[in-house]
């Protein structure tokens, strides 16, 4: 099964690009990225459905928040880097995305922007979306970053994949940063996945570059 781009209501005005299409601890394939319909749709009690609201609000929630209200749920394209089920990782560890799922995640970028020319903004989240979207050539950030964050070979290499990047805490050198779209003219600023958002006690490294992010949409 593959997941659907969310496309919205209103002419979009952002592009946010997530990891792939499966929650973290469940076997269930959303039908659309980041679960976005369930924001949209009417709210239900069931135990699982509210997982996937809870991911699609956080989604929904941090773009609004971080530009100040300038850019509305209903205004916000959704897809994946991959939109096609991955092999789990070992527990605690971060999924691999390989890198010809990435190109096509990619290429579906480059066709969105295309068919999309409204949109303004692109929001990648987390730290392997950004490395895959770095080393295709959607954007530099012109620092070291792709080589700090380049997967190491003992996850690739494991029989369940995972991503583990060659420097720590290498994602605070890009987030909350301003870049732009090679040869194009729209704003890429990389964010924290929805899941880590509102930001707790864990994240606190990030919050000065999420108060950046404000400033840019006062």
């Amino acid at each position: 099964m593959r997941t659907k781009d969310w496309k919205p209501e209103k002419e979009p005005k952002a592009l946010l690009i997530g990891h792939d299409p499966r929650l973290k601890a469940s076997d269930t394939i959303a039908e659309f990225s980041l679960f976005a319909n369930y924001y949209f749709e009417s709210k239900s009690k069931d135990r699982s459905y509210k997982s996937k609201l809870g991911l699609a609000a956080s989604a929904f929630n941090q773009i609004t928040d971080i530009t100040n209200g300038n850019i509305k749920p209903e205004e916000i394209y959704v897809t994946n880097l991959c939109n096609l089920a991955l092999p789990r990782a070992l527990d605690g560890k971060t999924v691999y995305i390989p890198e010809d799922k990435a190109l096509e995640g990619y290429e579906n970028i480059k066709r969105i922007l295309s068919e999309n020319p409204t949109i303004k903004y692109i929001f990648p989240m987390s730290q392997q979306v950004n490395y895959w979207l770095q080393m295709l050539g959607l954007y530099d950030s012109e620092n070291s970053f792709k080589e700090f964050s380049a997967p190491k070979p003992i996850g690739v290499e494991n029989s369940s994949p995972y991503y583990e990047v060659t420097k720590q805490r290498t994602f605070l050198m890009i987030c909350g940063n301003k870049y732009r779209v090679t040869s194009s003219n729209q704003v890429v600023i990389p964010i924290l996945h929805a899941k880590c958002y509102p930001l707790n006690d864990k994240f606190k490294a990030y919050k000065p570059a999420y108060e950046r992010i404000r400033s840019f949409f006062l």
